[in-house]
């Protein structure tokens, strides 16, 4: 396997099926704006709960509800401090996919509006 944007060896040309499920799995966790929103939030700085629901504008329930689905996809990690949890990215690959998903809609967007 290359490295970013190399070419992915693969067998007659199909991608191995772990790959697909888990490329589908982190397209899917970042299909909801509101999470893209949080992951946003959490590449620029490890947030607690309340801190998190304030900065994207809901209550902490619907942004619990939120965390669980990106920690159970292994997006995210949460630490206790003392009686916070403190949730941040879990790895800098991550961080730079989310960046890079970013960027890729501005892209579109100035290709789209060129086309317009």
């Amino acid at each position: 396997m290359a490295g970013s944007f190399g070419r992915l060896e693969t067998r007659e040309g199909i991608i191995p099926s772990d790959l697909t499920d888990m490329s589908v799995l982190v397209l899917k966790t970042m299909a909801d704006p509101m999470r893209l929103q949080m992951l946003w939030a959490l590449c620029r700085e490890d947030l607690s709960l309340p801190e998190l629901a304030q900065q994207i504008g809901v209550s902490p329930t619907v942004a619990g509800q939120f965390l669980s689905k990106l920690r159970a996809a292994n997006v995210l990690q949460a630490n206790k401090s003392g009686r916070r949890t403190i949730y941040s990215m879990h790895d800098e690959r991550t961080r730079e996919f989310v960046y890079q998903t970013i960027d890729f809609a501005r892209y579109r967007l100035t290709v789209q509006e060129s086309v317009s």
